[in-house]
């Protein structure tokens, strides 16, 4: 018998925070709060999910900004 299990992450974006500047590329930009869950799967179904990062994300150079999960329901709740 074969079992076939790893790992897979799952990328959600939660909100756009407007128009700023990347600190990184320095270009004008729509900076979005997202979510990666890194899930484990066997079969590749996703079973059980173990490690949560929060970020803002630039989308124009893939930057982002991990924050606290204080700082990041700040952000989600403005």
């Amino acid at each position: 018998m074969v079992i076939i299990y790893g790992s897979k992450k799952k990328l959600k974006l939660d909100k756009d925070l407007g128009r700023c500047v990347c600190p990184n590329c320095h270009h004008q930009v729509e900076r979005t709060l997202a979510r990666e869950k890194t899930y484990v799967t066997l079969f590749y179904i996703p079973v059980l999910g173990w490690t949560s990062k929060k970020f803002i994300l630039c989308p124009c150079c893939g930057d982002s900004e991990v924050l606290t999960a204080s700082k990041y329901k700040e952000l989600k709740n403005a």
